[in-house]
């Protein structure tokens, strides 16, 4: 019986082995199985580490191409004066190197230190021998003023008169306000102490012939001048929040006594223009934005402006071809409705960061609030109001549509008539010359090249643009 037991023990003890050596068996076979699917996971070209190798890789890259982008940005924004394209960048400003802003033929744009945009405008040094702009007495030096200044007006002859038809050909001339409606010019002074008057275009006699001469060597010397990108706009204006709208002007009672406690004009995308300014203010302004002390920053003579308007012009043809001259010409010198802001336009808004204000033609008024404009792809009507009856003419920020760019600069027409510094000496009871045209006109009444002239005053369609030489 014992011997029983013992043998049923002894197969119990066998079995008990057998199945814990099954058991191991296949539980090696799982951990096996499960390794092999893990390390397919892990491994395979979908695995979890191919996957993060991958990542980690495109990360690297990316960090690497970053650091390169900004390794490239801070050697290009050393702001030295330095050789781009053919132009000189003077110090305190840098090309900006993007697609469609590094040619002279596109509209070369550069950026300076305080983040303000200028367009290069190049004055060709050909014309100086060329015969139809008195090139049987060309200028030999830059100190040639007179014959380089009458080369200049031949080359920009087409322009001189404003808008054909004007028929009032305007000369470069020195003014200034001795009291209300009551102007002075260099010809008419009567007492000495009236030359140093900066009431009418913010420069005295002597400043602004000196800074007329500075204009012209420099035009001669480098081929060309700068002019901002954009209608000078208010600092810290550029943003959509409650506080950069409050910023805009409302009225011309804020006049601007001292220049370093007013807002600082900028040249930058976005911005309220700087608009309810006396042409006196605008050219202090205006004066506080050059990068470099060595520079000269003001506004625009007029014969800069009829330069810029010839530039247009040329490189337009050039681009558009020789058949599109004479209706290139007609949208600077008759009707800039195609490509400017005036009250019989629509334009598509481009920019994210838009905004504007109007003026309400049923009751008159200037002092609409600014505020965004959402909808920043929809088209924008500025001549009339359906639901209301009545016309509201729109000004917008700076920038605001890529309708309104010609070779990168923007509002060149339309939007805000800009003074510049030439006197009107066909109305001395309205001296002071504004260009381009406004959001509160049709654009036939003010194409870019058109001359405006009003007495020294300020309202919410009058702005200007620095020029840098």
């Amino acid at each position: 019986m014992e011997k029983q037991k013992e043998k049923l023990k002894q197969k119990h003890l066998k079995g008990e082995k057998g199945i814990t050596l099954i058991a191991l068996v296949i539980t090696i076979i799982v951990l096996l199985i499960l390794a092999a699917v893990s390390i397919a996971t892990l491994t395979g070209d979908n695995g979890i580490l191919t996957k993060a190798q991958t990542a980690k890789e495109k990360n690297d890259a990316a960090e690497k191409e970053e650091t390169a982008k900004l390794l490239q940005a801070e050697a290009n924004m050393n702001f030295e004066e330095t050789e781009y394209n053919g132009v000189t960048i003077p110090a305190g400003m840098a090309p900006t190197r993007k697609e469609g802003e590094s040619t002279v033929d596109e509209g070369l744009v550069a950026v300076d230190k305080n983040g303000n945009e200028w367009v290069w405008i190049e004055v060709p040094k050909s014309i100086y021998t060329n015969p139809d702009y008195n090139g049987e007495n060309p200028p030999t030096t830059e100190n040639d003023c007179d014959k380089i200044e009458e080369v200049l007006k031949a080359y920009a002859a087409p322009y001189t008169e404003g808008k054909v038809g004007q028929g009032y050909y305007w000369t470069d001339e020195w003014y200034a306000d001795k009291g209300v409606n009551d102007i002075v010019t260099e010809n008419t002074v009567t007492i000495e102490s009236q030359k140093n008057l900066d009431t009418g275009c913010g420069l005295t006699l002597n400043e602004y012939k000196e800074t007329y001469q500075k204009m012209i060597k420099s035009v001669y010397k480098n081929g060309g001048f700068w002019i901002g990108r954009y209608e000078a706009g208010i600092e810290g204006t550029t943003g959509t929040d409650e506080e950069s709208l409050k910023l805009g002007r409302t009225t011309a009672s804020a006049r601007i006594d001292n220049v370093s406690t007013a807002p600082k004009a900028i040249s930058q995308k976005d911005a309220i223009p700087y608009n309810w300014v006396y042409c006196s203010e605008s050219q202090k302004l205006a004066k506080e934005m050059t990068p470099d002390s060595s520079k000269t920053s003001s506004l625009l003579f007029g014969i800069q402006w009829d330069l810029v308007c010839k530039f247009i012009e040329e490189k337009e043809v050039a681009k558009q071809g020789e058949e599109e001259k004479t209706n290139i010409i007609e949208s600077i010198n008759t009707d800039s409705q195609s490509w400017g802001n005036y009250k019989n336009t629509t334009l598509q808004i481009t920019s994210s960061n838009a905004k504007a204000t109007s003026y309400d033609d049923h009751e008159g008024t200037y002092n609409m609030p600014w505020a965004s404009i959402t909808d920043n792809k929809k088209s924008y009507d500025n001549s009339y109001d359906s639901a209301k009856g009545v016309s509201f003419y729109t000004l917008l920020s700076t920038g605001a549509s890529d309708t309104t760019k010609k070779l990168n600069i923007y509002d060149f027409a339309g939007n805000e008539w800009e003074w510049t510094l030439e006197h009107a000496t066909m109305n001395t009871y309205g001296p002071c010359s504004l260009r381009g045209g406004d959001f509160n006109n049709d654009s036939s009444d003010g194409s870019a090249s058109f001359r405006g002239n009003y007495r020294p005053a300020a309202y919410n369609y009058y702005s200007f643009r620095p020029a840098l030489y």
